[in-house]
């Protein structure tokens, strides 16, 4: 009986470890390509080192970045790994130089990993004392008396949300020949394309963003250098951090609506941030759309408009006492929650996440905004906010 014809908009899901060969000759010269040219031969040879429906999606992610590749990995933290694998050189590596305002994991990644396990040489380039902005001028200064291998900054810090120059920074580097290596998880390809400006590496948490909606852990990190790709891939392979092909198929459904998503996102949290400015109960609100931001400016000429991300952290003047009732009082509309960039509006406790040695602020929140209704969202932060007056 005849095999009816199949006609489908999506790639279909290959759940396949590995893949089979009508000859051998053609076994061997797809793991001959493999070695020197990883995916260029039309074969796939085992999920691992590649897949047809995870290659979609990182195509897919790759015209959203405006790049000529994407890599899909198991999640953010080991597509930073897989990313820094590429300046790993043995004794040879480094001097490293990463921006000190970045997420929690990626600092106790460095500490514990880098550092401790695998003896790398770390600098940290740090904003002034009592700053939450960064001073280019001694930037310059540091890149030459520390030349190191590559820069490594968040456009918009978590959770401070301190919006870095990167134009400048780009510049500073690209005159001493330094790689630059973006986290853009919390700027999204929607507010800024590195990779146009001159960086090497745009990474994402795409469990963030990207997909959009909580349910997915991934991690992707954009280039248009082939050699960069080439090691990439050699050291994902070996690793063994790909996306799984039921993950890479979902997110590829999400990607569909991600403007959509992040531009109401971006519009909720620039409303919220205006109105929480006003409350008696807050004591600061942090949020690179507002004029009262220390580096409002940087977020001007980074992001030209198009918006200053979905995210905003407060300090509540009655410190944490007024932060547990807070987050009791408006958990049925945001809960707490340990992440960021899902559809619906979540929360943290800054302190006691991320450490109060780091963050010394017992009234900080940070708050990730989702696509609900506008309207609904303010009546129940601002009426959880009068209970705490």
């Amino acid at each position: 009986m005849a095999q009816p014809k199949v006609s489908a908009k999506r790639v279909p899901v290959y759940r396949d470890s590995s893949f089979s060969f009508d000859t051998i000759a053609r076994a061997e010269q797809t793991f001959k390509d493999e070695i020197e040219h990883p995916l260029s031969s039309p074969n796939f040879i085992y999920t691992r080192y590649g897949n047809p429906g995870v290659m979609e999606t990182e195509n897919k992610i790759a015209e959203l970045e405006g790049s000529e590749w994407a890599l899909l990995t198991s999640s953010g933290m080991s597509a930073i790994d897989v990313a820094l694998s590429v300046f790993q050189k043995g004794k040879e590596t480094g001097p490293w130089l990463f921006f000190s305002e970045i997420y929690g994991g990626t600092n106790s990644y460095i500490d514990i990993v880098l550092v401790q396990r695998r003896g790398f040489n770390i600098e940290r380039f740090k904003p002034g004392e009592k700053e939450e902005r960064y001073d280019t001028n001694r930037l310059a200064e540091m890149l030459d008396s520390l030349n190191p291998q590559f820069i490594f900054f968040e456009a918009i810090a978590n959770p401070l949300l301190i919006v870095a120059d990167g134009l400048e920074i780009i510049r500073l580097a690209k005159e001493r020949s330094i790689k630059v290596i973006v986290d853009n998880t919390f700027g999204t390809p929607y507010l800024w394309r590195p990779l146009e400006d001159g960086a090497d590496i745009v990474i994402h948490s795409a469990s963030k963003y990207i997909s959009g909606h909580g349910n997915i852990t991934a991690g992707v990190f954009c280039g248009n250098d082939a050699e960069i790709k080439k090691q990439a891939m050699i050291y994902r392979k070996f690793v063994g951090p790909i996306l799984s092909p039921d993950d890479a198929y979902r997110l590829g459904t999400q990607l569909k609506t991600f403007d959509l998503r992040f531009s109401m996102q971006c519009e909720n949290a620039f409303k919220l941030a205006r109105r929480l400015e006003t409350h008696e109960a807050v004591k600061r609100v942090r949020y690179p759309g507002l004029e009262s931001h220390v580096t409002h400016g940087e977020a001007n000429r980074l992001f030209k408009g198009k918006g200053f991300g979905a995210m905003i952290t407060i300090d509540l003047k009655g410190g944490r006492k007024a932060c547990d009732i807070f987050v009791e009082k408006v958990a049925n509309v945001v809960s707490y929650t340990p992440t960021l960039g899902d559809a619906e509006s979540v929360l943290l406790h800054v302190e006691t996440v991320f450490g109060a040695d780091r963050f010394p602020f017992p009234g900080m929140l940070r708050l990730s905004l989702g696509f609900e209704p506008y309207e609904e969202l303010e009546k129940s932060i601002i009426s959880a906010l009068d209970a705490v007056v």
